[in-house]
């Protein structure tokens, strides 16, 4: 098999089942800090006088991450809308922040997962998974522009040819014309916010309890239960019918 068919068909494969590759990667990166909290010599400021602000300004990271893929979410309109006809057709929305890169929720993504990756403090951790998760991005993004590519044509590859993949050029930028959409980001970006509120809670707690110190902090889990809230009032049938449809599954 010619090398492109191969990176072709790991990138599919990647798109479709590889959703889980960050998850394992932060679980590893869970189990590391456990136990570098007994060991913590070369950590990043772990179990240092700055350890509070290295922590903030990781979840601040991660959640700069879920910012950007707020103003992408908010910005972008339906895939398909109406011709003078009124007959739906695809549309490749090119304005906001897909005017400055060509897969700006997957740059979030990354940020977001760098972040939480960072807050093990362990150099070579951090750059393993930088390294490994470009690769995989690489392949996801090469997939999704193929797909692209059959659905929209020429018009997608002349905007590809201008506006970087990954690393963004703000000089390009667009204004969106459509209006900031809330209820699309409550229903999809929420619930991404509610986990990494939790996952930075988890960490901070077991640090906590390890090092056998009592001065909890619960308000990220404060903040993530209220956004799991949200995310469950504005899914709610989404919740339901997914839940009926397990449930028919498992008779």
């Amino acid at each position: 098999m010619a090398l492109q068919e191969e990176f072709e068909k790991q990138s599919l494969w990647l798109l479709k089942y590889g959703k889980a590759f960050p998850y394992i990667m932060l679980m590893v990166g869970y189990l590391l800090l456990i136990k570098s909290e007994k060991y913590p010599s070369g950590l990043i400021l772990r179990q240092s006088p700055y350890e509070k602000l290295y922590e903030a300004l990781c979840l601040g990271l991660s959640l700069s991450g879920c910012l950007l893929r707020i103003i992408t979410m908010g910005y972008t309109p339906k895939a398909s809308v109406p011709d003078q006809k009124g007959v739906f057709t695809p549309h490749h929305y090119t304005f906001g922040a897909y005017s400055i890169v060509r897969h700006p929720l997957y740059l979030g993504n990354f940020i977001i997962w760098l972040g939480m990756i960072i807050i093990t403090g362990n150099f070579w951790f951090i750059i393993s998974f930088a390294l490994l998760y470009f690769i995989y991005l690489e392949r996801i993004m090469m997939a999704k522009e193929k797909q692209l590519k059959l659905k929209f044509g020429f018009k997608y590859s002349r905007w590809a040819d201008n506006v970087p993949a990954i690393l963004p050029n703000v000089w390009l930028y667009k204004k969106p014309h459509s209006a900031f959409n809330w209820k699309k980001v409550s229903q999809r970006e929420t619930g991404r916010l509610c986990i990494t509120f939790f996952i930075f809670f988890v960490f901070e707690i077991s640090c906590q309890v390890i090092e056998r110190k009592n001065n909890y902090n619960f308000i990220l889990l404060l903040i993530s239960a209220v956004l799991g809230i949200i995310y469950t009032v504005t899914n709610f049938s989404f919740i339901t019918s997914f839940i009926r449809r397990l449930i028919v599954k498992m008779r």
